[in-house]
């Protein structure tokens, strides 16, 4: 989705990787086996666009929601902390659990036991997308403002001085962030057939509410958790790399948010 990461100025997930177990050779009893090859670990780096970043398969996705599904069967601890996560039960701050954990650790804050255990729990079950794709988050521009030194009265920067400002900027996350593998399930991404379309009836439903629209294009190596299919929830892991490739005024939905009435930005983003 697009709201879970580390603004507290917006709102609201559950997924994983899936891996194959390895077959054993068996050797003969009077043949010596030849050593094994050994298997070059994934390179962790920025993508490579070589291929372009074209969607995940709903095969795929079904293999990464099945493997975080079955390895929380198996420890109820990493459960109790996904769903604890994905609650969206208000707290007394009018945010849920995720985005007071999430905030607290963005911006330094100490976390509670419980808020630990949530971000734990979710980090766990990120696994390697293993191709490069894209995925859509909307968020606020606070995040920019603590990396990239972005102003806020930014709506008045045209969007060539917006790019000399952003364009390049890198940074590390310390927190989670919500993205969506299909961005017709978003809530907060703009729909082309209105508010409340998409897949599960979820795409657009708070859309002109986010100022920042990012398209995340992943490396092969960048980790997620995808744990909520309603939302095409895939959950970037804690340390995540960023550097954005792109800016400009949005072409989606609103020029201006309806709430702030700041400038909507689309960014392009590499993640690793």
């Amino acid at each position: 989705m697009g709201g879970r990461g580390s603004s507290m100025r917006g709102s609201q997930g559950m997924g994983g990787g899936a891996g194959a177990p390895a077959a054993a050779a068996q050797a003969m009893p009077t043949i010596q086996a030849a050593p094994a090859a050994p298997v070059a670990p994934q390179q962790a780096g920025p993508p490579t666009g070589a291929n372009g970043f074209g969607h995940l398969t709903p095969q795929q996705v079904s293999a990464m929601e099945s493997a975080a599904q079955r390895q929380m069967m198996r420890d109820p601890a990493l459960a109790a902390g996904v769903t604890d996560y994905i609650n969206p039960v208000m707290q007394s701050n009018g945010k849920a659990l995720s985005q007071n954990a999430n905030w607290a650790a963005a911006t330094g804050q100490p976390l509670t036991k419980r808020q630990q255990q949530m971000l734990d729990a979710v980090d766990k079950l990120a696994k390697p997308i293993g191709q490069e794709t894209t995925l859509y988050r909307a968020d606020h521009p606070d995040f920019l403002e603590r990396h990239c030194g972005l102003p806020s009265n930014y709506s008045s920067m045209s969007d060539s001085q917006l790019r000399k400002l952003l364009v390049g900027s890198t940074w590390q996350n310390s927190s989670l962030e919500s993205t969506a593998y299909d961005s017709r399930n978003n809530p907060f991404w703009p729909q082309a057939g209105g508010r409340g379309t998409g897949t599960h009836g979820q795409g657009g439903i708070r859309s002109g509410n986010r100022e920042i629209l990012i398209r995340y294009h992943t490396a092969k190596s960048a980790r997620a958790a995808f744990i909520q299919p309603s939302q095409s929830e895939a959950v970037l892991a804690v340390g995540t790399h960023h550097k954005i490739t792109g800016v400009r005024s949005t072409r989606l939905g609103p020029s201006r948010t309806y709430l702030s009435g700041k400038k909507v930005l689309e960014l392009e983003i590499e993640v690793w």
